[in-house]
């Protein structure tokens, strides 16, 4: 369909008109140059209980003063602490595989890096979101993963008007899980409000900032779906990253004992990897970026148009949807060349801005205004988890791997990633 279509062409979403643009012209226009006519819109209501109704997906106004409570909870601490608290949780999901290898007669073991790189993903973002309460956000975590797989049954439902409110048995478990999550949460900021105690995590970032504002404040249920979106948003897509990356340099063994040499050289002995300086690893960089490029998490960016405008002569008419399909954009040999369906992350050796011929191409955590707040936060966190890996054990891919990439929100194999994990001889 892109072949014979071209650039940019129409669909439809049932009754909704729909573009789709892979002309980078186009997609600076619509992500840039004018955010207030391209506007954020849910995927689908079905969602709306797992992502919640936080900065991700609001528009005008609202989002600038949603945005002000957000994006400095990003700053270098929370990051240096996230770096730390990441190492951690590696090493824990590391010293298993020790214990398998141990009592394994081969001296190695098969794990599932797909359910590990999760494990790891829900245990860093529920210790930077919720700190001390760590108990409740890992419950709130497990029963978000459970909403995912229910509103994955909701997209085949019928579209009758009306059916997500029948009282069927998995509406009803839906409904359980979405009070189940919104009453934990509240009641962690309600007791941080009454105490004046805000702790040192993302949340009491955000509650900080509200102490300190003097006009602009956001309300307790704001607040709650600000913390759904950074769960969902904060697991999903570092999980995901981490899963492909680890098949990349499983598939490709010349390029995981590169980046491994680079590792030991940059952090020798045991000395930790990242926690202060996060740009020292070059390749690994370059490692990852190529992975967000063919395996991205998610498929596709969406706009939909606050009125009647045009693009490139096109008359679009309000309550049109945009697509801009990252899988195609990303593997197009008009803009990464002839190898843009091969692994090559040389191409990023001057970085993401000149890898292709046009600037911001690279569009996994989208770009302009609306750019992904946590995309630093992200990136470090998946560097930490590579490099200390990479430290201590070789991989390859197990004879089970059975490659399926399957979309949903995020990209994940279907079969997940089964891994033959060794100890290096010298683990350093």
């Amino acid at each position: 369909m892109f072949v014979l279509s071209g650039k940019t062409f129409l669909y439809w979403l049932g009754p909704t008109p729909a573009l789709c643009c892979t002309d980078m012209e186009l997609v600076k226009k619509v992500l840039t140059d004018r955010t207030d006519m391209f506007q954020k819109d849910y995927l689908n209501p079905s969602l709306d209980p797992v992502l919640g109704n936080g900065v991700v997906f609001a528009n005008g106004d609202d989002w600038k003063r949603r945005r002000k409570f957000i994006h400095p909870a990003f700053n270098q601490g929370m990051i240096k602490a996230m770096s730390e608290i990441t190492l951690e949780c590696t090493q824990r999901t590391m010293e298993r595989w020790r214990a398998k290898i141990q009592e394994s007669s081969r001296q190695q073991t098969e794990i599932d890096m797909s359910h590990d790189s999760d494990e790891i993903a829900m245990s860093v973002i529920a210790r930077m979101m919720l700190g001390k309460n760590y108990k409740e956000a890992w419950e709130v975590l497990v029963a978000g993963k459970e909403q995912l797989k229910l509103a994955t049954y909701a997209f085949a439902d019928p579209p009758v008007t009306g059916f997500k409110y029948l009282p069927t048995p998995r509406n009803r478990r839906t409904w359980q899980l979405d009070k189940l999550v919104r009453s934990k949460i509240s009641r962690i900021i309600e007791a941080r409000l009454g105490s004046s105690i805000y702790e040192d995590d993302l949340l009491g970032q955000m509650l900080q900032l509200q102490a300190c504002s003097k006009t602009q404040t956001l309300s307790t249920e704001e607040m709650v779906g600000e913390c759904r979106t950074f769960f969902a948003a904060g697991y999903d897509t570092s999980a995901s990253l981490i899963t492909w990356a680890m098949f990349l340099l499983a598939s490709y063994p010349q390029w995981q004992e590169m980046v491994r040499e680079e590792v030991v050289r940059e952090y020798p002995a045991h000395h930790l990897p990242l926690v202060d300086s996060p740009g020292k690893l070059k390749l690994l960089n370059m490692l990852l970026l190529e992975t967000l490029r063919l395996y991205g998490p998610i498929a596709f960016l969406q706009r939909k148009t606050s009125s009647d405008t045009t693009l490139a002569h096109m008359k679009v008419p309000k309550g049109t949807m945009i697509t801009i399909p990252l899988v195609m954009l990303h593997r197009d040999k008009d803009v990464w060349g002839p190898d843009a369906d091969m692994f090559n992350p040389m191409r990023f050796q001057n970085g993401f801005l000149k890898a292709a011929k046009h600037s911001h191409t690279l569009l996994a955590f989208s770009c302009g205004p609306r750019v992904c707040a946590g995309q630093n936060f992200a990136m470090v966190e998946v560097q930490i988890v590579i490099a200390t890996i990479l430290k201590s054990f070789i991989f390859s891919l197990s004879p089970t791997y059975v490659h399926k990439p399957s979309n949903f929100i995020t990209l994940t194999p279907r079969y997940g990633l089964p891994l033959i994990v060794r100890k290096l001889q010298q683990a350093v």
